[in-house]
């Protein structure tokens, strides 16, 4: 197949200490007679467009099985797992899978057990030994540190490949999407370059990105249908990977997917008695606001800076006949992704408007409408400091609702909304 024949991959030129980061792409040519060959991606967040064309490639090419790194739902909910299953059930070779940051949200580790069981396994195939294991509360416990160590001491196998879903460190500059526990990462790169592992496999930056560390390829495939982290250039595609492993040794190419394709200039806002759908000019003939923001995700990392502008939420509303006191506003994601709000959200008193400043739906980020803006539309909180924490999320967050259940101001932010609802009280 073309796509396979002809993959692109991306190759290191620029060191930095000793991590090597992407560069460019130049083509390769698999090996005619591969040993073992596989494909792996991650971070489709209930994307599953992108699982079933990974499906259809591999369906006709038949690799020996595929990999998903983790982030397989928006936020572990049953009718997100039930989603993905069907989307890979699709695959008439074998299925592995790791557990993601997003997928054990609001109780979603037990539901990930539930359908695929432990997220700490191994397994040998061939002259290679698999080890899989779990990152996805940013940390590892010392009781998997020990199971990893063992397991991979215990391997005599000539090549060894590890698949978690964090990577132990960000191999872009000034970033921090790696494990955050620098004693954690250490000892895992450690534990990878002691024991003779040839690939770390991970997800969760969403882009692809291979880099060498001592002698241990770092390979980054998180584009499998969330949005992207970067440029085209530094290696923000929606791709998959194809490893070869053959008598030459492994080799590690991106085949690239079809973009999502997502309605993202039009709005449904839906009261008790009507709905209204909203296109982006009509957003634009609306009162507009404009402010800086930034927020905190759940591992307490800044992320989101910048000038956003949009309309507020309680104007949208009021298109529909507004909210009572004892209402709550549904904002959802395209794929299912959801966060409730309460009445003094939309309209907050002084003190909450100190905190959290104006709800609105966001259309445009730096002056990038919502057509070329990755995480448009998107619901903001405008706060006087420009800075939306975890703290102030809590703070603001009714019972049952947001921070309270999940500490995460970058949760309230969803992006991609295309529909937002009142629900009576």
């Amino acid at each position: 197949m073309e796509q396979k024949q002809n993959a692109l991959v991306i190759i290191t030129i620029l060191i930095m200490t000793s991590v090597s980061f992407i560069g460019l792409y130049q083509l390769i040519e698999p090996d005619a007679n591969p040993i073992l060959n596989f494909y792996v991606f991650g971070d489709s967040q209930g994307y599953q467009e992108g699982i079933i064309e990974i499906a259809e490639i591999a369906n006709q090419e038949t690799p020996d099985f595929v990999f998903h790194c983790g982030d397989l739902t928006p936020f572990g909910q049953p009718n997100q797992y039930d989603e993905v299953i069907s989307a890979l059930e699709l695959f008439t070779v074998p299925v592995y899978t790791t557990i993601g940051n997003h997928d054990i949200r609001e109780g979603g580790a037990e539901r990930y057990i539930q359908h695929f069981g432990s997220s700490t396994y191994s397994f040998d195939l061939g002259p290679a030994h698999f080890t899989v294991f779990n990152t996805s509360t940013g940390d590892v416990s010392e009781a998997e540190m020990t199971w990893l160590e063992n397991d991979l001491s215990q391997s005599s196998s000539e090549t060894k490949f590890v698949f978690t879903h964090i990577p132990p460190f960000d191999p872009r500059i000034n970033q921090d999407h790696g494990i955050l526990n620098i004693t954690t990462a250490e000892r895992l790169t450690l534990l990878f370059e002691t024991h003779g592992v040839n690939t770390v496999f991970t997800g969760h930056i969403h882009m692809y990105n291979q880099s060498m560390k001592n002698g241990v390829r770092y390979v980054i495939t998180g584009g499998a249908g969330a949005s992207l982290y970067a440029s085209e250039e530094e290696g923000g595609i929606y791709h998959f990977v194809n490893v070869t492993l053959a008598e030459t040794g492994v080799e590690i190419s991106s085949v690239l997917l079809s973009p999502p394709t997502l309605e993202r200039d039009r709005v449904v806002i839906r009261g008790s008695d009507e709905d209204v759908t909203l296109s982006l000019s009509d957003l634009t003939d609306m009162e507009t606001i404009e402010g800086w923001s930034s927020f905190q995700n759940q591992l307490g990392n800044w992320r989101g800076y910048g000038l956003y502008r949009g309309v507020r939420v309680s104007d949208l509303l009021e298109l529909v006949g507004g909210m009572g006191n004892s209402d709550i506003v549904r904002v959802i994601s395209f794929d299912g992704y959801s966060q409730n709000f309460s009445y003094d959200n939309v309209y907050p008193n002084s003190s909450w408007y100190d905190i959290q400043g104006d709800m609105i739906l966001a259309f445009k980020m730096n002056e990038t409408d919502v057509l070329e803006w990755t995480d448009g539309m998107r619901l903001v909180m405008l706060p006087a400091d420009e800075a939306y924490s975890n703290e102030d999320c809590l703070t603001t967050s009714a019972l049952g609702m947001g921070c309270q259940t999940y500490l995460s101001a970058g949760a309230r932010w969803v992006r991609f909304v295309s529909f937002i609802e009142v629900i009576s009280g």
